[in-house]
């Protein structure tokens, strides 16, 4: 069982061992140019990295749609 310290409404902290309802969000963290260009060679498709960059964004922002 995990514990965890909360703060109420008036600023009083508490132990609690409840569990978290909906569990934080982390932050996005997108491919770099260098790492889309990369993956890409990986799958043998040789691209610019600056081509390699755009369809990354492209990806990127379509599954930030998806997931919002």
């Amino acid at each position: 069982m995990t514990t965890r310290i909360v703060t109420d409404a008036n600023g009083r902290k508490h132990i609690t061992t409840e569990p978290l309802l909906y569990p934080p969000q982390r932050t996005w963290v997108g491919l770099t140019d260098e790492e889309a260009q990369q993956t890409f060679a990986r799958h043998n498709c040789t691209i610019s990295v600056d081509l390699a960059g755009i369809l990354a964004r492209a990806i990127e922002a379509k599954f930030k749609q998806k997931n919002t």
